[in-house]
């Protein structure tokens, strides 16, 4: 029996499912450990004065995406052998993360009112911020999600090239990536919204019940 008082086994079992479900998640300690625990409790700050006061939707929306990947990219290893090694292409797909956020909101307004026809630098921007939400959600969700999410972008570009009834009248690459992240309507969308808004304010409030132990109760 463990201290929660739930045998080995059972423990294991919940284990295993957690990995399947959530990831097989680092697990660090020391200053890694305390510096990942700092930049989560920050998001939650920023994350609660955003419900409190107003926060313009498109700084609210990049920035969660930003933390979210920054976390995601330090806490789960880029596969099985390098857990709880944290590598240096951690580090950089960490820091591009919010790289990425700090150009789309330095670029203000004018940043999405170009989305119908972005520069060489936006589009470039853009592909490396797909390819890094496609990498995060193969660490924490696996292949299924990402073959699935492949598949659609590739009907986008390519679509015109079947034949009826799926044909459509194509889109170009710089069309596309300015629609996905330089609107609020692609990465930016519903989605993200009910997850910046609500879902991680009912996380936040769930590990407060855990921490607390007011959830035992």
């Amino acid at each position: 029996m463990n201290q929660n008082g739930i045998d080995n086994e059972t423990q294991e079992k919940l284990d295993a499912f957690i990995k399947q479900e959530e990831g097989d998640s680092n697990d660090y300690k020391g200053l890694l450990a305390k510096l990942i625990t700092l930049v989560a409790v920050g998001m939650s700050l920023f994350h609660l004065y955003a419900a409190y006061s107003i926060v313009p939707t498109q700084q609210l929306r990049v920035t969660h995406v930003a933390l979210v990947l920054f976390l995601v990219f330090l806490s789960f290893p880029i596969s099985a052998r390098f857990k709880n090694k944290l590598m240096f292409w951690d580090v950089l797909f960490a820091v591009g993360s919010v790289a990425i956020a700090y150009y789309m909101l330095s670029g203000g307004e004018d940043f999405m009112d170009r989305n119908t026809s972005p520069n060489s630098t936006d589009v470039m921007i853009g592909i490396a911020l797909i390819l890094l939400i496609l990498e995060g959600v193969r660490r924490t969700n696996g292949m299924v999600l990402v073959t699935v999410t492949l598949l659609f972008l590739l009907y986008a570009l390519f679509g015109n090239y079947l034949p009826a009834p799926w044909t459509h009248k194509g889109y170009g690459l710089d069309r596309l990536v300015g629609y996905m992240y330089m609107t609020l309507e692609g990465i930016y969308g519903t989605a993200v919204d009910v997850s910046a808004t609500l879902i991680i304010l009912f996380t936040i409030f769930g590990a407060f019940l855990q921490f607390t132990g007011a959830g035992k109760f």
